[in-house]
């Protein structure tokens, strides 16, 4: 009779550690997917602050281009008008 009763405490003393790895698990396992979605979400940041700077730069090689052609529309105005004047004052 002693020896199962020492047999039951072995018994139940394994089963309270082996909930206690249980739980333990558990506890990581959260921990861990928790860990996992920061991840993802600074991952994602990166992504998006990445995407920000490709869209500034395209931005504002697009503005540039806009500038000079702008630049290139004022010179070839500002030589039509002389040309209209030049043409006025000679039929006069």
């Amino acid at each position: 009779m002693n020896g199962l009763t020492v047999a039951y405490g072995e018994y139940d003393a394994e089963l309270n550690a082996r909930r206690e790895a249980e739980a333990e698990v558990t506890r990581l396992r959260i921990l861990l997917s928790g860990q996992a979605a920061r991840i993802t979400a600074l991952s994602g940041q990166g992504r998006r602050d990445e995407l920000h700077r490709q869209l500034a730069f395209d931005h504002k090689e697009s503005l540039s281009a806009l500038e000079k052609d702008l630049a290139k529309l004022k010179v070839e105005r500002d030589m039509a008008l002389l040309e209209m004047e030049e043409i006025a004052s000679s039929r006069r």
